[in-house]
């Protein structure tokens, strides 16, 4: 009996250990917290492989894998930080005078290239001065605006940029990255991609090339980089031929990411194991332009009735599969210069069939509306992509059921540029891509751009044009931001091209891969300036963490 007892009493204070060692565990599990530790490697599948990864030369529609490889690799004086906004990088802050034309940038003390020689304004003035002589730039309209800056050293860590005039989206246009002067001194930049540089791509970025394959890019983390070590201690990016190849890669473990616009092969995707998707839209839109110089699309009633009979949501679940978020207004939603409240009246073909009829365009015997002898009827030009083709086939099934009449018209992409720049269309479908963080739409809708620019509507508004050039000239952000919600507002009323969806970016990695701002919802939304932007805060991306007891436990 006493033998017993012993072992009841035993039995009972091993249990009450246990429990207490599971409840120590529990609290402190929950009073601590995962932070990152260093090391890693990060493996990311990549359709392509680089062509020019050259700052400067790089052209990033037709080498965006060549871009990718220039964000891990060099900085510029600024970029873009995790909340979208444009921060100080290889410039420790700068200044602007009175004017709103004279920008004064000042280096961080302590800055090296990769290859451990000092970082000095002599490489920023290089950098800036050779991009003014350029006879083929990868990025022709950056160009042509640092064309008309004057870049001046001041000192070993000072530059001064003078413009042409106020411009406020300046801070913008100063993330170009910057190339080491004593590497590429006494080259022409026609020689750069056949150079020593072209195979060891000296830079300042977070991460440096340790090699550079036919199959691969081997990036190690940068222990001088200005906002520290990388956590991580390697990147590979690994060219593949295939999105199927990618996602097979995927599925073995042989990497450990894979991004994709559109999401077309991602969006359904069953891998082994858990993983993490990100899906973000993307600083590009397509839109539905009117050819303003035409009397028929003149009549902003009709051009206002036509926005209203088009449902943009069956645009996107139908035709791009749901992969694209209906834009409103010619600025992106979600960022600093959009006015969440300015949105397009959701469409209702039932009341757009009204206003119509308000206009005195009635259906005719064949239910095709007209006007006196004026039929509605017009030609809708796009170039020969799939998936463009597919949406403007779709208005036309849409705008043909409130007797609009459309006919598609494909061209070559060359084709329709030049057309939309003569303004030889009556309509069109196109697409506005790497809009960036600073929108700036004076280019697009401005009257002085109608002729012989990018407004191809041909728009031209007084209060339009006083609202960019305001915006423009303005230094502080709020203040900006409440001359395009104006913007928005006018653009709205009158209704010069239909927005019609931006795409997503999809994201696909392992669950281990810690320390993305764009994973955390409470920093978004988040918008992606360019596919490359995906590594924005690589310097705080872990795999390798360690946890660390938070506060007093009982």
């Amino acid at each position: 009996m006493a033998r017993r007892i012993r072992w009841q009493i035993a039995i009972a204070l091993f249990g009450i250990a246990l429990i207490v060692a599971l409840f120590g565990r529990l609290a402190a599990l929950s009073a601590s917290t995962d932070n990152p530790a260093t090391g890693g490697v990060y493996i990311e599948a990549v359709v392509g492989s680089p062509i020019t990864p050259i700052p400067l030369l790089n052209d990033p529609v037709a080498d965006p894998v060549g871009r990718t490889l220039i964000s891990l690799l060099f900085e510029g004086l600024t970029r873009i930080g995790s909340d979208g906004l444009i921060e100080p990088a290889l410039a420790e802050g700068y200044t602007v005078d009175a004017t709103g034309e004279i920008y004064t940038f000042n280096l961080r003390p302590g800055l090296r290239w990769h290859d451990g020689t000092p970082i000095t304004a002599d490489d920023v003035v290089f950098t800036f001065r050779t991009l003014q002589t350029l006879d083929v730039a990868g990025e022709p309209a950056l160009a042509g605006f640092w064309r008309t800056a004057l870049i001046e050293r001041v000192d070993t860590r000072t530059v001064r940029v003078t413009l042409s005039g106020p411009f406020a989206p300046f801070p913008s246009l100063a993330r170009v990255p910057i190339l080491p002067a004593h590497l590429l001194r006494g080259l022409s930049p026609a020689e750069w991609p056949a150079s020593e540089f072209a195979r060891r791509l000296v830079g300042s970025g977070p991460f440096r090339l340790a090699e550079l394959r036919s199959d691969a890019a081997i990036l190690t983390a940068n222990p001088t980089y200005y906002n520290g070590r990388p956590f991580l201690d390697q990147i590979e990016l690994r060219f593949v031929s295939t999105a199927e190849a990618a996602i097979a890669a995927l599925s073995r473990g042989e990497v450990n990411g894979f991004a994709e616009r559109w999401g077309t092969n991602l969006a359904t995707i069953d891998l082994p194991g858990e993983e993490q998707q990100i899906v973000l839209p993307m600083d590009e839109y397509t839109l539905l332009t009117f050819n303003l110089r035409l009397p028929l699309f003149q009549d902003i009633p009709l051009r206002r009735a036509l926005a209203l009979g088009l449902d943009r949501d069956a645009l996107i679940e139908t035709v791009v599969n749901g992969m694209a978020q209906p834009i409103d207004t010619p600025l992106l939603p979600g960022t600093w210069a959009d006015d969440p409240a300015l949105r397009r009246m959701p469409a209702e073909p039932s009341v757009a069939a009204e206003r119509l009829a308000e206009i005195d365009f009635e259906p005719g015997d064949d239910g095709i509306r007209q006007r006196g002898r004026q039929r509605l009827s017009f030609t809708l030009l796009v170039d020969r992509d799939e998936r463009r083709v597919a949406v403007a086939e779709a208005i036309a099934a849409q705008w043909r059921s409130i007797g609009v009449e459309v006919f598609v018209e494909s061209v070559d992409v060359t084709t329709l540029t030049e057309r939309l720049r003569q303004g030889d269309f009556m309509a069109a479908i196109h697409t506005w891509t790497r809009i960036g963080p600073d929108p700036d739409p004076y280019s697009l809708w401005h009257s002085s751009q109608a002729d012989d620019g990018l407004n191809y509507a041909g728009l031209e508004d007084s209060r339009i044009d006083t609202l960019l050039e305001q915006a423009r000239a303005e230094p502080e952000l709020i203040a900006r931001a409440e001359f395009y919600h104006a913007f928005q507002q006018r653009w709205l009323e009158l209704s010069p091209a239909i927005t019609l969806y931006q795409p997503m970016y999809v994201m696909v990695t392992t669950a281990n891969l810690q320390g993305r701002a764009f994973a955390n919802p409470d920093l978004g939304p988040h918008t992606l300036f360019g596919i490359e932007d995906r590594f924005r805060d690589v310097q705080r991306w872990f795999v390798n963490s360690f946890r660390r007891i938070e506060g007093d436990l009982p």
